[in-house]
């Protein structure tokens, strides 16, 4: 799937069993480096920074948009009779349940809808570039870039299927990292059958 350039927002979120590592420290002495805490390479003796490296844990994200490029086939008795492919995008935040997210470094993965309220939560894992979100469901998807404050994953890609409709779906998402985080007062309220890709919404759009 085509990569594309993102417009970049910003906003907020946190989780209350993840440590706030948002602070960034100016040491009197030291080198340069990298003394932002939230990165991964972290020197608390260096001075200025020069060279950041950032993964997922730090801080915390919105989900900016969703993009699905989408490859319906029609047939009839086994013979395609019509084909089209497309983009969808969803940017509204009640149409993103899992709208808000934070990746703790004990593997916890917590996330909260539009309204504040924490709609699923389970372990999260990465393997080079290859993010696994566990939760109600399995979710796959490639880290494209992450930076201090954004963030691209692309995946996963799966096939809907209905009366003699068969869809081909990419995803892709933009986030945006807010390092002072998150609180939300109702983290103990939880529904069920959300997703960090929200399926269901997309083929409601879709079928409309």
């Amino acid at each position: 799937m085509k990569k594309i350039i993102y417009t970049l927002l910003a906003v907020s979120i946190i989780f209350f069993a993840c440590q706030n590592n948002s602070n960034i420290t100016t040491p009197t002495s030291g080198t340069s480096g990298c003394n932002d805490i939230i990165a991964i390479n972290y020197n608390p003796n260096d001075t200025i920074n020069s060279g950041c490296v950032y993964g997922l844990i730090g801080g915390t994200w919105t989900k900016d948009y969703e993009q699905y490029d989408i490859h319906m086939v029609v047939t009839s008795g086994g013979v395609v009779i019509d084909s089209a492919s497309w983009t969808q995008m969803i940017t509204h935040p009640d149409s993103m349940v899992a709208y808000k997210g934070k990746f703790c470094d004990n593997g916890i993965f917590v996330s909260w809808d539009s309204d504040n309220i924490m709609v699923d939560s389970g372990i999260w894992l990465q393997m080079g570039n290859t993010l696994t979100i566990i939760t109600d469901t399995v979710t796959v998807q490639d880290i494209i870039s992450i930076t201090q404050t954004n963030g691209i994953l692309e995946g996963p890609s799966w096939t809907e299927s209905w009366n003699d409709t068969t869809l081909e779906i990419d995803a892709a998402m933009l986030l945006t990292r807010d390092p002072n985080g998150f609180t939300s007062n109702n983290t103990n309220q939880r529904k069920v059958n959300t997703s960090w890709i929200n399926k269901r919404e997309l083929m409601n759009i879709i079928k409309r």
